[in-house]
C-alpha cells in the first residue's frame, strides 16, 4: 500500500514554501516524526513524516515552490503485525 507525505502549513497563513533540501532518498526507511526535508517560508521548517515505510518517489526537486497539500513524495506503507 502507498501514501503521501504532503507539504504541510508551518503556521496559519502559509499558501507555498521552497523545498530547500531532502533529508531522505528514494529506498530510505521512514518512521513517524522522522525528519524528511526542509522547507523555506518566511522562516526555516523541517518537514516530518507522518507514516512508516520506505520513500518510493519525489514528485518535486530541491528548489522548487510547491503549495500547501501538494505531494511530495510516496512511501510505501510498512506492513502491519497482526
Amino acid at each position: 500500500m502507498e501514501d503521501y507525505i504532503l507539504m504541510s502549513a508551518m503556521y496559519p497563513t502559509m499558501t507555498s514554501g521552497k523545498v530547500d533540501k531532502f533529508l531522505v532518498n528514494p529506498g530510505d526507511k521512514v518512521i513517524k516524526g522522522m525528519p524528511v526535508c526542509e522547507i523555506i517560508s518566511e522562516g526555516y521548517f523541517t518537514l516530518v513524516s507522518e507514516v512508516d515505510g520506505r520513500v518510493k518517489d519525489f514528485y518535486v526537486s530541491e528548489g522548487e515552490y510547491v503549495e500547501v497539500d501538494a505531494y511530495l513524495m510516496s512511501v510505501t506503507l510498512a506492513e502491519k503485525d497482526n
